[in-house]
């Protein structure tokens, strides 16, 4: 999650998020962090999505905490 005046730290198109800007971030004490001990999978790539169809259709998801 970022707030809106994180895009104050990006200069162009060809920034790259995790040098400068993540750096700058850090250095300005602009960053929190939040230890999460849930489910967390990412969906970066077609493997991962299919691991999460996976878990979706066998009918029990590991983050559905609905009903």
């Amino acid at each position: 999650m970022l707030e809106p005046e994180a895009i104050d730290y990006i200069e162009g198109d060809s920034t790259v998020w995790e040098k400068e800007p993540m750096e700058n971030m850090a250095r300005d004490g602009a960053l929190a962090a939040f230890r999460h001990s849930g489910f967390w999978q990412p969906m970066d790539t077609l493997r991962d999505r299919r691991i999460l169809n996976k878990l979706w259709d066998g009918g029990d998801p590991p983050w559905r905490i609905w009903d």
